[in-house]
């Protein structure tokens, strides 16, 4: 999901932090490819159909889903001849503060299951097709079917202890590689110093991606990483729910003025916002959470412990679920740098096509012509040209940029005033010559 608005927010308030580029301006770069979500594209955006028959994935004939492995294959090969290096980061273990948005998906999946049964008795194929995406998930056969094929192809993959988004954020902060490929916007907020969206795109003449620079969109907000943080949990993030009442614009102002979530809550009109339980420091008020999912007092000391709460034991301290959010953005679980080797080797070009045709049913002569792509693309990227930025280093000037940033606030919303004036006038009506 990552951060809701942060998108709209960036481009309204820091508009300086992002920019549209070609794909071509990443040659030479080394990407951190967030797997899950660009296997998720392909299985959404590479489908057969009819005007009269809802979307599906493609299969082979042994009725496995072939679309990821399609897609992946052909923007991989589109991304080295680009001069390009991607590398592919996998999820590990979800966060266990994650069940709570873990549980909401489970439910928002069977009303989906639900609508399309619907949908598919009264014959509409329109909403057949728009829950029948919505049903889409890549599981763990879709992830190990495309580590597989980028073995075969020589692409290096990682697998996150947990969250993809932030092993890949760590990859980008290490200066392993250039950016953060993935269109969930938490990738700023694990602190990727670039991220990269729109780049796994299925459509192979996608020309344009959109690059986000973290820091200017520090400079941009008129924030720290710390309040940064605090606004993304207060825009909607995976692991807490939010104050019911605050949009985006809101948040920020309110950021701003209180410097954090705590002073926020102390000011915070109760009765106008809905602040959730979880937010309070209230032992009680999770153990009521707790018994709602099922869980006795005893079950919960011995899932933490080990062994059950004794009479007279005191009740351990839970800290408010946004404490524990803005941990796990500060201090997620990441691979340690010195047990990353990134290496891109030379495709395995019989296995790849034994794979591609005898397993999954591709054409023959369509596979063994990607793979020559592919191998020349190799070849190519062994003897990559410099880039011309690599010859010079850039001093970061945070006045400047903010100075800059500014103006170009000032002349948006100038720009807006004038367009608001202008329409008003128009409203006059038009009045009769005397």
């Amino acid at each position: 999901m990552g951060i809701k608005g942060l998108a709209k927010l960036l481009s309204d308030e820091a508009p300086d932090s992002i920019r549209e580029v070609p794909l071509s301006s990443l040659h030479g770069r080394k990407i951190a490819v967030d797997a899950s979500m660009a296997i998720y594209q392909m299985l959404i955006a590479i489908r057969s159909g009819n005007p009269n028959m809802a979307a599906t994935v493609l299969t082979n004939a042994d009725g496995e889903t072939t679309s990821h492995i399609q897609g992946i294959f052909n923007r991989t090969i589109k991304f080295i001849t680009e001069g390009i290096r991607p590398v592919y980061v996998f999820d590990g273990k979800p966060p266990s503060f994650k069940s709570g948005e873990l549980l909401k998906r489970r439910e928002k999946r069977q009303k989906a299951e639900e609508a399309l049964k619907a949908a598919e008795e009264s014959g509409d194929v329109e909403e057949q097709d728009k829950h029948t995406k919505r049903l889409v998930r890549a599981g763990h056969k879709e992830n190990e079917d495309i580590k597989r094929l980028l073995t075969l192809m020589g692409v290096p993959i990682i697998n996150a202890p947990c969250e993809a988004e932030a092993q890949a954020a760590a990859l980008a902060k290490a200066g392993k590689v250039y950016a953060t490929a993935t269109e969930d916007m938490d990738a700023l907020t694990f602190q990727t110093p670039i991220q990269v969206r729109k780049m796994t795109f299925a459509k192979a003449s996608q020309a344009e991606i959109q690059e986000v620079n973290y820091s200017k969109a520090l400079i941009g907000l008129g924030l720290n990483h710390d309040q940064f943080v605090d606004l993304c949990i207060l825009l909607g993030c995976d692991y807490c729910d939010t104050i019911k009442g605050i949009g985006p614009k809101t948040a920020l102002k309110l950021i701003k003025e209180h410097n954090n979530i705590e002073t926020i809550l102390k000011t915070l009109n109760r009765e106008k916002y809905t602040v959730p339980e979880s937010y309070e420091p209230n032992v009680a008020a999770r153990k009521r959470q707790l018994e709602e999912d099922g869980d006795s007092d005893n079950e919960d000391a011995t899932a933490k412990t080990g062994k059950p709460k004794t009479e007279g034991e005191e009740d351990e301290e839970i800290l408010p679920v946004y404490v524990e959010a803005r941990k796990l953005f500060n201090s997620h679980e990441v691979l340690p740098d010195s047990e990353i080797e990134l290496k891109w080797k030379d495709c395995q070009p019989e296995q790849l096509k034994a794979f591609l045709v005898d397993e999954m049913g591709f054409n023959p002569e369509r596979v063994q012509s990607n793979i020559e792509k592919l191998q020349k693309a190799h070849k190519t990227s062994k003897k990559p040209q410099m880039r011309m930025d690599s010859f010079f280093s850039l001093k970061p000037n945070p006045e400047a940029d903010a100075k800059r940033a500014a103006k170009r606030k000032a002349e948006k919303e100038a720009a807006k005033k004038q367009a608001a004036a202008k329409k008003k006038k128009g409203k006059g009506g038009f009045h009769k010559k005397k």
